[in-house]
């Protein structure tokens, strides 16, 4: 099975009229943005964490017709099916079937270089603010916790890691505290939540809500300015609780390089 490509819903790879010859820049790991802290009267400079910078994915590919009339029918066809401005979802087909999605938008110029009267080459160069790739289905890992602290390794299937979750605490539980000892970070709500009782915590937007009452104030965080993160591969999962009892879900979608 080939890799195929999708922009906006429209197939990178229409057989006859154009399709994706090669995959010049935008898969593996983006650049990070950042610089380690140039420090008065000592040596070198010193480390800082660092984010991963937005990137580009960059498609070469052709175009062709059955004339020159033909070709200017099919790249004012193409034009108009990628050419509407904003974010929109790129689809990479894996060979294996599995469908990645990133959010980009087309934001530099297209040129078309005429090989003959009937095809063309040109560069799809598409900006990604989320650098990541995204598999359509969300990951659910709960948990019972049976006992404090309560231990358990989730794998995270992603090859980068992963910062945007939604994480369910559901009663009875007490004080809880959520820690990935493989990341070093950690993340407490400060109070009681009784049996049949849930809260939320959305650590992509930074809000917590037991039913709808924002409880934001009596959450504590620390390892990162992210809520938490799970690296690539296992992650070595504790929870800590006055009271036992209660359950722990993690929701999110794998990111992918």
């Amino acid at each position: 099975m080939t890799e195929n490509w999708s922009f906006n819903g429209c197939a990178l790879s229409s057989r006859g009229k154009w399709d994706v010859e090669a995959v010049i820049e935008g898969i593996g790991i983006p650049k990070f943005r950042g610089s380690d802290l140039q420090v008065p009267f000592q040596h070198g400079k010193r480390w800082i964490k660092k984010r991963f910078d937005r990137r580009k994915v960059v498609l070469s590919m052709w175009i062709k017709g059955s004339d020159r009339a033909n070709l200017d029918d099919n790249i004012d066809a193409f034009l108009k099916a990628i050419g509407n401005p904003g974010l929109h979802p790129l689809n990479r087909t894996m060979r294996n079937g599995e469908l990645r999605q990133a959010q980009a938008e087309l934001c530099s110029e297209i040129n078309f270089v005429r090989k003959n009267p009937g095809y063309a080459k040109f560069a799809l160069e598409l900006e990604l603010a989320d650098p990541f790739f995204y598999p359509i289905e969300k990951v659910t890992d709960t948990r019972m916790v049976t006992s404090s602290p309560f231990a358990w390794t989730h794998a995270n299937e992603g090859s980068a890691p992963a910062t945007a979750m939604v994480i369910t605490l559901e009663g009875p539980l007490s004080n809880p505290v959520l820690r990935n000892q493989s990341s070093g970070v950690w993340l407490q709500y400060l109070g009681t939540i009784a049996s049949g009782e849930a809260v939320v915590l959305d650590t992509k937007y930074y809000t917590c809500l037991q039913g709808d009452e924002n409880m934001i104030s009596i959450v504590k965080h620390g390892g990162d300015a992210y809520w938490m993160i799970l690296n690539a591969g296992n992650n070595s999962m504790e929870l800590e609780t006055d009271t036992t009892g209660g359950r722990v879900t993690l929701e999110y979608y794998p990111a992918f390089y």
